[in-house]
């Protein structure tokens, strides 16, 4: 009987999904920010699993995620998506460095802040939470979500994700309290990301299953970076970030050190920055970032992720027993 959901789930995915409108979640973001999300329940009035949905640093696309929404939905979890940019007045057609440096963490902290008030709704069981995030911004901030480092600052009887999954993530983080609780990790990437990266991500999760931790890299072949996108002709940006040999190594003074350019002392996520941790970071940006890019959405691939993403959800999240 526990296949029938995950099958309904995946042909709501192939065939395109919908449904009622969501309802609007309003709730409190990274740095006591008002925000708003759309909530989307399923029928029946039984307590249900939650996932939490995060968008990558292009901004919220309904095109992109709702492919997710309704596997995840169809499945039985409540969805909620957030829009970190929408409510920050922040413009993704801006380089990200000219964001107001809105980083992974602050995606990281918007889903916690969504997971608290989701506690408040009497029909969503909060043990039972689940993140994916897609790309540069939503995926790397669902991986941080796992470390301990961040979980730490949060309450004891605070609520926790069960399992995240990364789709296309930022995977240059290095934390060096590199526990993650052996919570599962998924991270999806395709082998010819030149944007994030496939050798970063595989360099991740070896980092993270030295301390313990439980995470799987499923690599797509032929795929490049913005395979969840629509259908099309590769789309090649001469002046795109790529950030495949970045990978920031936190030390235990809670500075970093890059790997590529060898610099140290940067501060990432806003955390003790100062002008000279500002500038070092520019300068390993500068030394580790290279230009050229390629995205190209697939639907078979993005059909794939989809069912992978709504199998690892529901076995790690939606099917589990609360506690």
């Amino acid at each position: 009987m526990r296949a029938l959901p995950l099958f309904l789930a995946l042909l709501l995915a192939a065939c395109g999904g919908g449904g009622p409108r969501p309802d609007p979640f309003t709730f409190t973001g990274a740095g006591g920010q008002p925000m708003i999300a759309d909530l989307h329940m399923p029928p029946g009035t039984e307590r249900v699993p939650v996932v939490i949905l995060s968008h990558d640093n292009r901004g919220k696309s309904d095109a992109v995620l709702q492919a997710y929404v309704d596997a995840l939905k169809g499945a039985g979890a409540a969805v909620i998506v957030l829009d970190h940019y929408g409510p920050r007045s922040i413009d993704p057609s801006q380089p990200p460095s000219q964001r107001a440096w809105f980083t992974p963490l602050d995606f990281a902290l918007d889903a916690f802040g969504a997971l608290d008030k989701a506690a408040e709704n009497p029909r969503i069981d909060v043990r039972r939470a689940g993140l994916v995030g897609i790309g540069a911004g939503g995926g790397g901030g669902s991986l941080l979500a796992m470390h301990q480092w961040l979980l730490q600052t949060r309450p004891p009887t605070g609520a926790r994700f069960l399992a995240a999954a990364a789709v296309q993530p930022e995977c240059s983080f290095r934390v060096a309290n590199r526990d993650t609780g052996r919570r599962p990790i998924r991270i999806i990437v395709g082998d010819r990301d030149n944007v994030t990266g496939k050798p970063a991500c595989e360099d991740l999760g070896s980092f993270l299953r030295a301390a313990g931790g439980d995470v799987t890299v499923s690599t797509y072949q032929n795929a490049r970076h913005g395979f969840s996108d629509a259908p099309g002709a590769v789309v090649a940006n001469p002046q795109g970030d790529n950030i495949t040999r970045c990978v920031w190594q936190q030390g235990p003074d809670g500075l970093w050190r890059e790997r590529t350019s060898g610099v140290s002392g940067a501060s990432l996520f806003r955390i003790g920055a100062n002008e000279q941790t500002l500038a070092a970071y520019q300068r390993s940006w500068d030394g580790c970032r290279t230009a050229g890019t390629e995205t190209q959405g697939d639907a078979a691939l993005r059909t794939r992720a989809v069912g992978e993403t709504a199998g690892f959800m529901q076995q790690h999240v939606i099917s589990v027993r609360p506690r």
